[in-house]
């Protein structure tokens, strides 16, 4: 699955290579290239993804979303650390639907939540 040449995916696998995708203005582009182990990578993102200077969160609610996952324990870490940076009153941990999947390919996660401005 996914929208990644086998190639790409070949070189991107032997370097241990991690794209992160963002959606900015309804668009999506590959934003940071994350490299190594991924339970580290994974927190690495969420505390990156979290500390933007100045942004303004609605503190109502952050969701980790992910397609089927290979280790339920990634999910879980990333969940943990949405929760110990205190953003917000509650963080769920939710499958993402068939489109989603169907682009993104297995093993994909995302911390979604909205902001004030």
């Amino acid at each position: 699955g996914g929208r990644c040449s086998a190639v790409s995916s070949l070189g991107a696998n032997l370097l241990k290579l991690h794209p992160c995708i963002e959606v900015n203005s309804g668009k999506m582009g590959v934003g940071k290239k994350y490299r190594g182990n991924m339970k580290d990578i994974l927190v690495k993102y969420v505390k990156e993804r979290l500390s933007v200077e100045g942004m303004k969160y609605d503190r109502t609610r952050a969701f980790v979303t992910h397609t089927c996952v290979d280790h339920q324990e990634y999910v879980d870490a990333c969940v943990e650390a949405v929760k110990e940076t205190g953003l917000f009153d509650a963080v769920y941990d939710t499958a993402a639907g068939a489109t989603v999947t169907s682009h993104c390919g297995p093993n994909t996660l995302g911390v979604l939540f909205c902001t004030l401005e």
